[in-house]
């Protein structure tokens, strides 16, 4: 696991939250991540600090990262929130003005990115340009290859 003084985030408002054990190393790629369960909203949320390289070259440095998805406690797998509900878990973690960008054929999970250092936020990525945008749940997700 690599350390880190910047840490993941966490609920705001912690009424409803209870944390789980933190993901398995393959999950996170080492990087610091926590997981956390709103029992009244159905909610899972992975809660980490990544460093990723963008097409762009541009060096955005750390960067939150927040990942969503509907989980009924204890079933064996979770589905895909609303974008509703994932405002809301924005707002419940501090993290509004996010820039979704997901990448996966298919994917359950609402993947949500913001840089710490202030100047670096609002910086989209590349392959929001360069992409093909796959549209689904009636407008509700996109994802690019």
């Amino acid at each position: 696991m690599v350390e880190s003084i910047i840490k993941p985030l966490r609920p705001t408002v912690t009424a409803g939250w209870e944390q789980w054990p933190d993901p398995p190393s393959f999950v996170s790629l080492g990087y610091p991540c926590e997981r956390w369960y709103h029992r009244g909203q159905e909610l899972q949320v992975m809660s980490a600090v990544e460093v990723s390289k963008d097409k762009d070259s541009i060096d955005r440095g750390p960067e939150y990262h927040i990942s969503v998805s509907k989980a009924v406690y204890l079933a064996p797998k979770p589905k895909r929130c609303s974008s509703s509900e994932a405002r809301w878990t924005l707002s419940q973690f501090g993290l509004e003005g996010a820039e979704e960008d997901n990448h996966v054929p298919g994917g359950i999970v609402r993947n949500f990115w913001r840089a710490v250092a202030e100047p670096m936020i609002g910086l989209e990525c590349a392959c929001k340009a360069d992409e093909p945008a796959i549209v689904e749940d009636k407008g509700d997700f996109v994802w690019r290859p």
